[in-house]
C-alpha cells in the first residue's frame, strides 16, 4: 500500500515541476516583452495566460483552456475556409490623397511641361534600337568618348541618321524649362519610372554621340546645342521629387560637364561660344536645402504605400490586415506564377501574427513612418555637420525593441549612410561644374594671350569669385602649369593634395567618360579627385 501511494504521488510532483517551469517561462516571457517593449497585444496575452495559471480558481481553469482550444481550432478552420475578399481591395490606394496633394503643388500646363514631350517619346521607345552598344563595344567607345567622322564609322552614321527624329524631339524638350513627371510611389508593381530613367540615360548618350559627330564634321554650334540639351535633361530630372531621379540627374549632368570640358579646352571655343557654355552652366542650379525635404516627402509616401499593402479596405471604409498574398503582390497573378494552396494558407495564417505585431490601422503605420524619417530633415540644414560620419548599423541587444516602431526606425536608419554618400555626389558635381567654369576663364585667357596662365590669380578678373572655391572643402583648386599643358584638380573632401588622383565611392557606377585621370583633349589634362 505504501508503495502504491508513493507511485501515485510521483505524477503529482512531476506535474507540479512542469507547472512551475511553465509559469517561470511565462513570467520570463512577460518580463522580456515589457523590457523590449513588445506590442501591447502580446503583453496582454501573456498577462492573461499568467493570471489564468495562477489567480484563476482551479474549477474555472479547465473552462479557460477549453476556450483557448476552441479559439485555436476556430482559427485553423478559418485559415482553410475560402477567402472572403469580395469588395475588399489593398489599402495602398487610399494614400492617393497625399499623392494628389503633391501633384497639385507641382501641376503645370502641358505646353509648359517638358515631361509631355518625353512621355510622347516613351510611347515609341525601343531600347534595342536605341542602344548604341549594339554597334559593338569598340565602335561605341570611339563615338562616345571622342569626336568621330561619319566616313570613318559608316554603320554608326547610319544608326545615328535613324535617330534624327528622336534627337529633334529631345532638342525641343530642352527648350522648356519646367518638367513634371507623374510621381510613382508604388515600390512593388512594375516601375514605369525605372523604364523612363533608363530611356533618359540612353537619350543622353545619343545626344553626346551626335554632338561628337557634329564637332568632327565642323558643326560646332549644332554640337553645343546637343550638349546643352543633355545638361537641360539633368535639370529636368532634378525637378522630380524622387531620389532615383536625383541620382540619374547627377550622372547625366556629369556627362554634360565632361563634354563641355573637352570642348572648352580643345575645341573651337570662341568668346561667343564660351558665353553660351558659361550661361548653360550658370543656369544649372540645384539646392540641397530644398531638394532633400521634397525628396523625403516622396520617400515617406513610398514607404507608406508599401506598408499599405499589408491592409485592405472595403467600400464602407472598414480596414483589416490583408489575407491574400495575390492581392498584396499582384505580380503573382500578372506573371501567372502559381502559388500552392499551402503557400496561400500560410500567408493567411500569418494574418494572426500580423494582428499581434503590426499597427491596427494603416494610419498608425503612416505615423510611425513620419516619425522614423523626421531626423533626416536636419540634413537639409546648411549648418549640418557632414564631417561627422554616419553611425554604423549594428544591433545593440540592450536597445532592441520588439515592436513595429523600432523596426521602422531601424529600416529608416539604413538610409542614413546613403544620404551621406548622395550628398557627397551632390557636392562632387558642383565641384566639377565650378571646375568647368574655371576652364572657361582659363580658355579666355589663352584666347587673348596665346598661352595658358601661370596661376589662377591671373584669371580672377575673368570670373566670379565663387567659382574659385571648392564646394567640397571650402578651399582652392590646384592649378599647375606644365611644359606643354596644365593640370587642374580639386583636393577633394579631405582637402589634401594627392596629385588629383581619382577615387570612386563604394558602389559608384564608373561611366565611360570618367577614369583615374580624366583627359580633356591632347592639349590639357583636367584631373579631378573630389572623392576621398
Amino acid at each position: 500500500m505504501v508503495e502504491e501511494k508513493q507511485e501515485n504521488k510521483k505524477p503529482g510532483i512531476f506535474r507540479r515541476i512542469l507547472k512551475w517551469i511553465g509559469l517561470g517561462l511565462l513570467a520570463l516571457l512577460l518580463i522580456a516583452a515589457i523590457y523590449f517593449q513588445a506590442p501591447w497585444k502580446v503583453i496582454t496575452l501573456l498577462v492573461v495566460l499568467l493570471l489564468a495559471c495562477t489567480a484563476l480558481p482551479k474549477p474555472a481553469r479547465k473552462w479557460f483552456w477549453l476556450s483557448v482550444g476552441v479559439v485555436v481550432i476556430a482559427l485553423i478552420i478559418w485559415v482553410f475556409l475560402p477567402d472572403d475578399s469580395e469588395g475588399w481591395r489593398p489599402y495602398k490606394y487610399n494614400f492617393d490623397k497625399e499623392l494628389a496633394s503633391m501633384e497639385t503643388v507641382r501641376s503645370i500646363p502641358n505646353e509648359q511641361n517638358a515631361a509631355a514631350i518625353y512621355n510622347k517619346l516613351l510611347e515609341s521607345y525601343d531600347a534595342n534600337v536605341l542602344d548604341p552598344i549594339s554597334l559593338g563595344a569598340d565602335v561605341f567607345n570611339s563615338i562616345y568618348s571622342g569626336i568621330w567622322l561619319s566616313k570613318e564609322y559608316p554603320e554608326a552614321a547610319k544608326w545615328l541618321k535613324g535617330q534624327q527624329s528622336t534627337i529633334e524631339t529631345l532638342l525641343e524638350a530642352a527648350k522648356i524649362e519646367k518638367c513634371r513627371f507623374t510621381i510613382v510611389v508604388d515600390l512593388v508593381g512594375p516601375s514605369k519610372s525605372m523604364d523612363r530613367l533608363s530611356a533618359m540615360r540612353r537619350w543622353a548618350y545619343l545626344l553626346v554621340i551626335a554632338a561628337n559627330n557634329n564637332i568632327a564634321e565642323g558643326q560646332i554650334d549644332e554640337a553645343l546645342e546637343k550638349q546643352i540639351a543633355v545638361l537641360q535633361m539633368a535639370n529636368h530630372l532634378y525637378q522630380q521629387p524622387t531620389m532615383l531621379d536625383l541620382l540619374v540627374g547627377i550622372a547625366v549632368e556629369a556627362l554634360a560637364i565632361g563634354q563641355f570640358d573637352r570642348f572648352t579646352v580643345t575645341g573651337d571655343a570662341t568668346e561667343e561660344r564660351l558665353n553660351v557654355v558659361e550661361e548653360a552652366l550658370a543656369g544649372a542650379k540645384r539646392d540641397w536645402t530644398s531638394d532633400l525635404p521634397r525628396i523625403l516627402e516622396c520617400e515617406k509616401l513610398m514607404m507608406k504605400n508599401l506598408l499599405g499593402r499589408f491592409y485592405e479596405t472595403n467600400p464602407k471604409g472598414k480596414t483589416r490586415h490583408i489575407r491574400s498574398i495575390a492581392a498584396m503582390v499582384p505580380q503573382f497573378e500578372e506573371t501567372k506564377i502559381k502559388l500552392s494552396c499551402w503557400q496561400r494558407k500560410l500567408f493567411k495564417a500569418g494574418t494572426v501574427l500580423r494582428w499581434f505585431y503590426m499597427p491596427s490601422t494603416p494610419q498608425k503605420a503612416a505615423k510611425i513612418v513620419d516619425a522614423s524619417y523626421e531626423k533626416y530633415y536636419a540634413m537639409a540644414d546648411p549648418d549640418f555637420d557632414w564631417q561627422k560620419e554616419p553611425e554604423e548599423i549594428s544591433i545593440n541587444w540592450t536597445k532592441v525593441r520588439f515592436n513595429y516602431r523600432y523596426l521602422g526606425k531601424l529600416m529608416a536608419s539604413m538610409l542614413e549612410e546613403p544620404y551621406y554618400r548622395i550628398h557627397d555626389l551632390y557636392l562632387r558635381v558642383d565641384t566639377d561644374k565650378r571646375g568647368s567654369r574655371l576652364l572657361i576663364a582659363l580658355r579666355r585667357y589663352k584666347n587673348k594671350n596665346g598661352v595658358w596662365p601661370e596661376s589662377l590669380d591671373e584669371v580672377r578678373p575673368l570670373a566670379s569669385a565663387e567659382i574659385f572655391v571648392d564646394p567640397q572643402n571650402g578651399g582652392a583648386f590646384v592649378y599647375k602649369l606644365t611644359e606643354e599643358n596644365f593640370t587642374l584638380y580639386s583636393k577633394g573632401k579631405n582637402n589634401i593634395d594627392e596629385d588629383g588622383r581619382y577615387k570612386h565611392l563604394p558602389g559608384e557606377e564608373i561611366v565611360p567618360d570618367r577614369s583615374e585621370e580624366r583627359r580633356v583633349g591632347k592639349e590639357c589634362r583636367s584631373r579631378w579627385s573630389p572623392y576621398h
